[in-house]
């Protein structure tokens, strides 16, 4: 929960009060809390994120969203392309193509093939999408709309990572990925985060998911990149540079 205050920082006073603590505690107990949103940024962000919500819906919490837009900014000065995987109705892909700059941006999601009869055999991962999913899956012709007025937006429609054919030589500055399932998520590190920019970010949802946790921490072990994981259930990675670490420098001299 992000509460968006005035400009002016409340005293010490403000933020000590019997009033203050109160409210504080009891969104504590609902796994809540006030946010100091700091600088006109942040107050675009909170502007944008209501924006988009209104147009689409957005399936993470505003705190996440406001990390996302935060992530792209940070990364477009790498060059490279930036990425989806999951887009649903595109919420999080308009927050990235508003900050995203020239880069093109690449989105991956089945679509309204899930509403489409089964095939006789159907594939073991269409299975799998299915019945998680259900019929619930918004159009690509919807998320065009949406789209529609920012570059660079190039939408592979189907079951992921065959929709990644052709794209073996992209490199990418930034990742969402937000596939749901275990088997998709592991697909989508395994493509993504060998073509990562070295200080590219790699942001993945439904982190408190033991199967998306799982597919990360199996990913990760013995990697040199740290998988931090955030409060909202997001987990970020910042791709470590290709470059060995430098060597420690020399002891100094005794003091005697």
């Amino acid at each position: 929960m992000l509460r968006l205050r005035g400009k002016r920082n409340p005293t010490k006073k403000t933020r000590g009060s019997l009033k203050g603590r109160v409210l504080r505690r009891w969104l504590l107990r609902r796994g809540a809390m006030i946010m100091q949103l700091v600088g006109r940024q942040a107050h675009g962000d909170v502007y944008l994120v209501r924006e988009t919500r209104r147009l689409a819906p957005l399936l993470v919490q505003d705190a996440a969203a406001m990390h996302i837009l935060a992530c792209v900014r940070a990364t477009r000065r790498l060059g490279g392309a930036m990425a989806e995987a999951g887009v649903f109705a595109g919420g999080t892909a308009r927050l990235i193509c508003e900050e995203k700059g020239d880069a093109t941006l690449h989105l991956f999601d089945v679509f309204e093939l899930l509403q489409s009869p089964p095939e006789e055999p159907e594939p073991s991962r269409f299975m799998q999408l299915r019945k998680h999913f259900g019929t619930v899956h918004a159009t690509r012709a919807a998320v065009q709309r949406l789209l529609g007025a920012y570059p660079g937006v190039r939408i592979h429609a189907g079951v992921f990572p065959a929709t990644t054919q052709g794209l073996e030589g992209e490199r990418f500055s930034f990742v969402h990925v937000d596939l749901d399932l275990e088997p998709s998520t592991r697909d989508a590190l395994e493509f993504f985060h060998p073509r990562l920019l070295p200080g590219g970010i790699l942001v993945g949802d439904d982190y408190h998911d033991p199967g998306v946790r799982r597919a990360f921490d199996q990913y990760f072990a013995g990697r040199a990149d740290t998988v931090i994981e955030l409060p909202w259930g997001q987990a970020v990675v910042v791709k470590a540079a290709d470059a060995p670490a430098p060597a420690l420098p020399p002891s100094l001299p005794a003091q005697g």
